[in-house]
């Protein structure tokens, strides 16, 4: 994402080269049309309209532009993040988002609760892959995604992390609540039939805890470790990360 340092400089940028490009006319115009009858005082004086005549026509310029392009500009710039941050075969958020997230945290920054992150992969999906390709795969992978979506709430942050892995942060949640939470999750994939050449999955779940003063990218850490831990332990479980 742009940043607001970054939108300034390009704004700065652009008002800079059509202010140039006005002053540089100008100039040129001068020469072109009074170089004949030129003198140190005519040049001041044709120099200070001239630049006073840029001046106005900048802002004139720069407003018209902004009053024409403002729609299209905020248009194309929710495409762009949206491509950015959007996963193309899940529709939902990836690891750009996550990335963009974690520097801001602003959701979790004004809670003074607990938050929970779930670090979930799918049991041995590299054979799912490999014995019937990954036409099979993508499938399982948008019904899986559907599933995952229809599971948290608004406020919550779901992300593929990547391949066959996703995260779910899940905010003002106290543990008992998470740790049920993922067990449903876990249970009804599980349970679920999808329509793919490959009917069924599991998954295993890491879950871990952080508040608002940790280090969140630390707590996925832990949540990654304790993914590890199910998938040691015979996967198709959820295991809590405990220091």
């Amino acid at each position: 994402m742009i940043s607001h340092t970054e939108k300034k400089q390009l704004i700065f940028k652009i008002i800079t080269i059509v202010f140039s490009t006005l002053l540089v006319l100008s100039a040129l115009r001068i020469l072109l049309f009074h170089f004949d009858s030129i003198n140190s005082t005519l040049i001041y004086m044709l120099a200070a309209k001239e630049l006073f005549f840029s001046t106005l026509s900048t802002v004139f310029v720069m407003g018209i532009l902004y009053a024409l392009l403002k729609k299209e500009i905020q248009g194309y710039y929710a495409k762009v993040l949206d491509y950015a941050f959007t996963d193309a075969l899940t529709g939902l958020y990836n690891r750009h988002y996550l990335n963009d997230f974690l520097e801001k945290l602003t959701p979790l920054h004004k809670k003074e609760t607990s938050f929970a992150i779930m670090f979930i992969d799918i049991d041995k999906f590299k054979q799912v892959n490999d014995t019937l390709g990954h036409a099979t795969g993508d499938c399982m992978l948008k019904i899986l995604a559907l599933k995952l979506k229809s599971s948290v709430r608004p406020s919550d942050i779901l992300c593929r992390y990547g391949g066959e892995e996703f995260i779910i942060i899940i905010s003002d949640i106290s543990k008992e609540r998470a740790l049920a939470k993922a067990e449903q999750i876990r249970v009804d994939i599980q349970d679920m039939i999808f329509d793919c050449k490959q009917q069924s999955i599991t998954i295993s779940v890491g879950l871990s805890f952080g508040s608002r003063d940790d280090d969140i990218n630390q707590v996925i850490e832990e949540s990654d470790q304790a993914l590890y831990i199910a998938k040691e332990s015979g996967r198709n479980c959820v295991k809590v990360f405990t220091s």
